[in-house]
């Protein structure tokens, strides 16, 4: 689908000054688990799988199922994530964009994993030397066709743009129910998703719309880093000011890009300068019109960005000659 385009000439600054820089992180510890998610029209959970801050044991039972820890690098550091596989399958963790070095697992005539994996109730770790600033998405690299779409996915940000007073993560996803009866049955060979979400959440007609962002303000840059760990394309647009398109999968363009709405394609990742000039709720909804839950119309991929007003400060002079 075409992007609705203002203008292709707006310069971006280089990446090395694009970006500040924050403290190094140290290693990170991830679970791989068994998970449950409610939809927003039924009391039944959905099996799914994902990924959680790794609490030293696996857990008794299924947990509440939500997006993977939201992970924040810096540009030029180390990054090391410790898996646990609390799953009765092989898991493995790949971040595309990001130079590793993969030893991929070969059974048959068949590449099973892109790189070493964490075995059924035990661990591994990965390393990512000199990891390069952007927003990317990071996931299962074993079987990923069926691992992912289960739920073992999550948003890695590294560094943070000059230009933006605040951010906002968008992470887009979509949930098949039928794939999900079993573990074994999840094949992206008849894919029909029913429930489309953004950061972890669907909601429903006479549900309230999500809010995303509270702390941005009028005439402020807000950054929106925008990953889809779907299957599908969506296309995200902004209702008011358009954006300015400036990266993809950690990749600043020349220039960037006014544009009203971003094709978001499977396992891409954009990154956009938005600068409101009104306060209120703005919609952002995917074009695609994935906007349903569960057949139903009125939900799916729609979040508000609440913006507020200009803080105005009022500064008052000094009392001075008290006692006269």
């Amino acid at each position: 689908m075409t992007n609705i385009s203002k203008s292709l000439r707006v310069p971006v600054i280089l990446l090395a000054a694009f970006f500040s820089v924050a403290s190094p992180v140290s290693a990170i510890d991830l679970a791989a688990v068994e998970a449950e998610w409610t939809p927003p029209d039924s009391a039944t959970p959905i099996p799914m799988w994902g990924f959680i801050a790794d609490p030293g044991s696996c857990p008794a039972g299924p947990v509440a199922w939500d997006v993977g820890p939201l992970q924040v690098g810096s540009p030029g550091a180390t990054l090391t994530i410790n898996l646990r596989n609390c799953l009765s399958e092989p898991v493995s963790l790949v971040i595309p964009g990001q130079n590793a070095t993969l030893t991929p697992v070969v059974q048959g005539n068949r590449v099973t994993a892109f790189t070493h994996e964490a075995p059924a109730g035990g661990t591994a770790s990965y390393t990512w030397n000199n990891i390069k600033a952007g927003t990317f998405l990071y996931q299962s690299g074993s079987n990923p066709a069926k691992q992912v779409h289960m739920g073992l996915y999550g948003a890695l940000t590294v560094g943070t743009y000059y230009q933006a007073t605040d951010e906002a993560l968008l992470l887009y996803s979509e949930i098949d129910p039928a794939l999900h009866a079993t573990a074994a049955a999840a094949t992206p060979l008849t894919y029909k998703p029913k429930y489309f979400l953004i950061n972890g959440d669907a909601f429903a007609a006479g549900q309230a719309v999500p809010v995303v962002s509270a702390n941005a303000q009028v005439n402020k840059n807000l950054l929106l880093r925008f990953v889809n760990a779907g299957l599908m394309a969506h296309v995200p647009v902004m209702q008011g000011p358009y954006m300015k398109i400036i990266a993809e999968d950690g990749n600043p363009y020349p220039y960037a890009r006014e544009q009203y709405s971003v094709l978001l394609a499977a396992g891409k990742t954009l990154d956009a300068i938005w600068r409101p000039e009104q306060s209120g709720t703005h919609a952002l909804y995917d074009r695609s019109l994935s906007l349903s839950s569960n057949g139903a119309p009125g939900g799916g991929m729609l979040v508000y960005l609440n913006v507020q007003p200009f803080p105005w400060i009022l500064f008052m002079p000094a009392i001075t000659g008290a006692g006269r």
